[in-house]
């Protein structure tokens, strides 16, 4: 079945011109009017959630922070779409757990290639469910490189693929401290616009995701310097 794009959208034009695009390119789209709406669908079929921002990055924040607080959409991409010269709104969807925001205009080539990746980890996904894969032990925590999903006895957390990417990182060399720049070189694509406070956000988040299941605090910030995995209250 042809992977299937979610899009939060207020502007039919949009959502139209945005569709016609995606079905060029290989891919189904559908109206994503609210949270409810993504939830009640088919979600194994959804490869991303496009969300427009439009005028209302109030409604885009609360439609964003919905999708990745659920349990059911928690493992969803999100690609946000936002106007410039709005650097507070772009930051407040970080905070509500965006995977990637583009600034407009942006060309559609860039979304697609994106869209593309996400394509190709959802077939290892599927593959996965009828074949065992085996996963990097990293003291109470279990890490699935392909699915990106970390566990421990406390639960589990669904990781964005720059949040995965950052701990991965990280965990590389445990005590180690890195700066935003080598976690940006590492997380991000090349040539992509990145400053210090979008990586604080992306840590911020993965830190409360690994909280919240390992009941401790592994990542610390070293002042001025960057971040660091702290193991010493680990098996390892």
């Amino acid at each position: 079945m042809t992977d299937l794009v979610m899009i939060h959208s207020r502007d039919p034009d949009f959502y139209m011109l945005m569709s016609y695009i995606l079905a060029t390119a290989g891919f189904r789209a559908s109206l994503a009017v609210d949270f409810d709406f993504v939830a009640s669908s088919d979600i194994s079929v959804v490869i991303a959630v496009l969300v427009d921002t439009g005028d209302d990055i109030d409604d885009a924040t609360t439609f964003c922070s919905d999708l990745k607080t659920s349990p059911l959409t928690a493992h969803l991409p999100i690609l946000a779409l936002i106007r410039a010269h709005n650097e507070q709104g772009y930051l407040a969807l970080l905070k509500a757990g965006i995977d990637e925001g583009f600034v407009r205009p942006v060309s559609p080539e860039r979304i697609l290639s994106y869209l593309r990746a996400f394509s190709r980890a959802a077939t290892n996904i599927e593959e996965l469910r009828t074949s065992p894969s085996p996963s990097l032990p990293f003291g109470d925590l279990q890490i699935d490189e392909k699915t990106r999903l970390v566990t421990c006895n406390e639960g589990s957390a669904q990781l964005s693929p720059i949040e995965f990417r950052l701990l991965k990182r990280l965990l590389e060399t445990p005590g180690r401290v890195l700066s935003r720049s080598d976690l940006i070189e590492t997380a991000w694509p090349p040539n992509h616009y990145v400053n210090a406070r979008t990586v604080d956000v992306h840590i911020a988040n993965l830190r409360r995701a690994l909280d919240r299941i390992l009941g401790r605090t592994i990542i610390r910030t070293i002042r001025s310097n960057g971040y660091v995995v702290d193991i010493t209250d680990s098996d390892h």
